[in-house]
């Protein structure tokens, strides 16, 4: 029998689109090339914390447990989203990847590595970031130190002792620095191209995450005021340290770069105590040492990108035309043909969550689809 929806992609996105799909009466194939749920997750750094509170990141008929906490780990979130899956009777089938999809008569076909899957419609919900990006620095080929990407760490203690050179200060930057000090780095240099925009989790015991959801409908001028407001009240001027104000408030910049704020977890404290030192970008790499772009020579043990993800989606769609420059989903991706019934969920990152808003995406477009169905 051929199902009326393929979900490709079983992590919260794909699992809250098949959950607003079934309570609207239609059972989807999700396709999973992991060997279980959350695959992604948990691939994740043993000490990673979601940035978002723990009650406004569950999905809908099922609450991440009190006991998981204010910010739930990794390894909670996992077991969240298995129970999720079993709760909601989601048909997930493991260990099958989606390589391409084409447009067939009545539908989409999804070429994967266990056969061709049919549908009238399908959701690719891989993840925003599901492909690690490292730059091309000159001199990679020859360069006698390892290369990571921070996806590729599991654990902080890994590099304890290590002299390490940790490229990029966005988000994912800023908490892994955090970690790498509280594990006994032996020297952490940050090489920081544009300086983020930093903010607690919570500012006098109260999370602003709940704070960020309830400002939405205001300016985005505004809300930025607010969050320089709220970033200097937490820290004051880090322009010492190496990290001016940035010249763009957080909002603008999730708006016109795709990047999103840095939630602090413990950097700036070692920041502002020497624990680790701020420098400039990468030039070249050179045998055994990076060159920075005024010149200083650094010799790390390791260096370690912090340098974000692509999504991973030009096999799979690209040769479809909804993609941007960027390699993301276009906004009316999906919404008119010869796309009608290609759907994305997931793709769209949130100063407020992305995790808030999976359930949001999903009932629009499970409400798109029974109209079309």
């Amino acid at each position: 029998m051929t199902p009326a929806v393929v979900i490709i992609g079983a992590g919260p996105a794909g699992l809250a689109a098949g959950a607003a799909l079934r309570r609207r009466g239609i059972d989807p194939v999700i396709l999973e090339q992991g060997d279980g749920v959350a695959t992604s997750w948990r691939r994740r750094h043993e000490e990673l914390r979601l940035n978002t509170i723990r009650w406004l990141s569950d999905l809908p008929g099922l609450r991440i447990p009190r006991a998981a906490g204010r910010w739930v780990r990794r390894d909670d979130y996992v077991a969240y989203l298995e129970r999720f899956a079993r709760q909601a009777r989601l048909q997930v089938s493991c260990g099958v990847r989606a390589r391409r999809i084409d447009a067939v008569v009545g539908g989409w076909e999804v070429t994967t590595d266990a056969g061709p899957h049919r549908a009238p419609h399908v959701i690719v919900a891989t993840g925003h970031d599901r492909v690690p990006r490292v730059p091309d620095w000159p001199g990679r080929a020859g360069f006698r130190r390892p290369i990571r990407h921070v996806a590729t760490l599991r654990r902080a203690a890994e590099l304890a002792g290590a002299r390490v050179l940790l490229v990029g200060a966005g988000n994912s930057g800023v908490e892994i620095a955090g970690h790498l000090v509280d594990a006994g780095v032996g020297r952490l240099w940050m090489s920081v191209r544009s300086p983020p925009t930093i903010l607690p989790r919570q500012l006098h015991g109260v999370p602003l995450h709940p704070l960020t959801v309830a400002l939405r409908p205001l300016p985005e001028r505004v809300r930025d005021r607010l969050a320089r407001a709220v970033a200097d009240h937490a820290f004051g001027d880090l322009s010492a340290y190496g990290l001016p104000a940035p010249r763009q408030g957080p909002f603008e910049r999730m708006r016109t770069r795709g990047v999103t704020v840095a939630v602090d977890q413990g950097f700036v404290g070692h920041l502002t105590a020497g624990r680790l030192s701020v420098v400039t970008v990468v030039d070249h790499l050179d045998g055994s040492d990076v060159v920075l772009r005024d010149g200083t020579r650094l010799r790390p043990d390791i260096v370690l990108a912090a340098t974000g993800y692509d999504p991973g989606l030009t096999e799979l769609v690209g040769h479809l035309g909804v993609l941007d420059p960027d390699g993301r989903p276009r906004r009316d991706a999906g919404s008119r043909p010869p796309t009608a019934g290609l759907w994305f969920a997931g793709y769209r990152p949130a100063i407020e969550g992305t995790l808030r808003r999976h359930p949001i995406e999903a009932r629009r477009i499970a409400r798109a689809i029974t109209r079309r169905s």
